[in-house]
């Protein structure tokens, strides 16, 4: 894949940065490539702390084994599996060289932040996604899959429609098909369906990671008590970040980064080399140590450590016997005033 082509052919609608911005931008990707991770700006989680009510995405329906909701592997496969789309900003932005000058990684934590200090360098050449009242983030996700059984791939292209609000509904795309989010979606699924919501997510690393361990009964967070956070609480966390790096491949500004940060304090990764993209790069795999066995994995690339995208597993058949691998990655996205309309 050539990267320098993307990068040359890709239009963000606004003028390209001069030469010595573009040298200037590419060194301190270089240098925060390069970089020790600091272990001074680690992040802990005791426990939830009250949130802004502005703050706060909309309620799941969500309980955890045992409380009398649907178990926790039915909700996976049902809202993460099912979705077969990812998050992955990089593409035209993929400007380090792929010469192994990131060095080795110590751990899943520190591949997870010189991930998030890549992509906050990323933020800074681009301009934010801001949709208006009344727009629609647009995002397609390019989706390898491949049969576990007999080995046969088939590639295709979800494509979502975010509405920039709850006035209106968006467009959720659903493996190779697309539909609207119903009603009860606005108020009541991860991750929320519109950009407004989803923008106010906490981009702490800190308060994101409580955020996310706080489960949800009867469409109410339950506070978790300090000294209670976990095995559960953790497991817990990694699982609502899968579902939304899954269901909206485009983040706001800061929100990414800060969910790398979060999961790289989880004591429970698994880091693991060898592994493709959907384009045949080489990555590493991080996933938790889910004693159900997480079939979702975080990729990224072996020499920079920059996001590629997610792996995943899709059950289908009798008894959900039958399983497919799922490679994905963000192919383009935009801002745009209809469904159905791209940039």
């Amino acid at each position: 894949m050539d990267e320098l082509k993307l990068l040359r052919d890709w239009d963000a609608g606004t003028r390209p940065p001069r030469e010595t911005a573009r040298l200037a931008a590419r060194e301190r990707l270089l240098a925060a490539a390069r970089a020790e991770p600091s272990r001074a700006e680690r992040v802990s989680a005791p426990g939830p702390v009250p949130l802004r009510p502005r703050a706060r995405p909309a309620p799941v329906p969500l309980r955890g084994p045992g409380a009398g909701g649907p178990s926790r592997r039915t909700v996976v496969r049902s809202l993460v599996a099912a979705g077969a789309t990812a998050a992955a900003v990089g593409g035209p932005f993929a400007l380090l060289a792929g010469d192994g000058a990131a060095g080795p990684a110590a751990d899943g934590a520190d591949v997870l932040r010189r991930a998030a200090r890549l992509e906050r360098e990323k933020e800074r050449m681009r301009a934010p996604v801001e949709p208006r009242r009344g727009q629609y983030v647009y995002t397609r996700v390019f989706v390898r899959e491949t049969a576990d059984d007999t080995g046969k791939s088939v590639t295709f292209t979800p494509e979502c429609w975010i509405a920039a609000d709850s006035s209106r509904r968006s467009w959720l795309s659903v493996g190779r098909s697309g539909r609207w989010a119903k009603a009860e979606e606005l108020v009541g699924l991860w991750p929320p369906t519109d950009w407004r919501t989803i923008a106010g997510i906490p981009t702490d690393p800190g308060a994101l990671l409580k955020f996310l361990s706080s489960p949800f009964e009867g469409g109410e967070r339950r506070r978790v008590p300090a000294g209670d956070f976990g095995g559960y609480e953790w497991q817990q966390s990694f699982f609502f970040v899968s579902g939304l790096l899954t269901w909206v491949p485009v983040l706001p500004d800061g929100l990414l980064p800060a969910v790398f940060e979060a999961v790289a304090e989880s004591p429970g990764l698994l880091v693991a080399d060898g592994a493709e993209d959907a384009h045949g790069r080489g990555a590493l795999t991080i996933t938790y140590r889910d004693p159900q066995g997480s079939p979702e994995y975080l990729l990224f690339a072996s020499d920079s450590y920059e996001y590629l995208g997610m792996r995943s597993r899709r059950f289908s058949g009798p008894n959900e016997a039958r399983t497919f691998t799922q490679l994905s990655y963000l192919e383009t996205y935009g801002v745009v005033d209809e469904v159905k309309k791209r940039p």
